[in-house]
């Protein structure tokens, strides 16, 4: 298994537990005042990793922050959107999975357009449809 993906694997488990305490904090508090808060721990702990020289390898480019900075705006949009997805009753089980697996199935389907060395194939298209299928079968789920 190659070490990226050994990270991505530790990252998924944060990811469920992000979306298995934000569910637990849905209509239990306003969803901007949630998203705000969410995102101010984040930067504390991510200040915290800063500090701590974490990931300190790479240069950092005026590029680089840009791209950061609407990277976050984003997570922020996309942040706020979960919060109303779960407390108009979205379930965990099917709403992550949608913002998560829709926003990767998006990436998966444009980065080919947006950088060189992500091209396109076969392989990449099945999963690309794969990924439309599981949010087509969640999004359309019967209770």
């Amino acid at each position: 298994m190659p070490t990226w993906s050994i990270y991505a694997c530790f990252a998924a488990i944060f990811i469920a537990v992000h979306y298995l305490t934000l569910r637990a904090a849905s209509g239990k508090i306003a969803d901007t005042l949630g998203a705000l808060l969410l995102e101010g721990a984040a930067t504390i702990g991510l200040a915290m990793l800063l500090v701590a020289r974490v990931g300190a390898k790479a240069p950092t480019t005026t590029g680089g922050v840009v791209w950061s900075c609407i990277s976050g705006l984003c997570i922020s949009g996309a942040t706020t959107l979960l919060f109303f997805s779960l407390r108009a009753g979205g379930p965990v089980s099917a709403t992550g999975p949608i913002v998560l697996g829709g926003g990767v199935t998006l990436a998966a389907l444009c980065a080919p357009l947006f950088f060189d060395n992500e091209g396109f194939n076969l392989r990449r298209g099945v999963g690309i449809a794969l990924g439309f299928a599981a949010i087509l079968i969640l999004a359309t789920e019967r209770k």
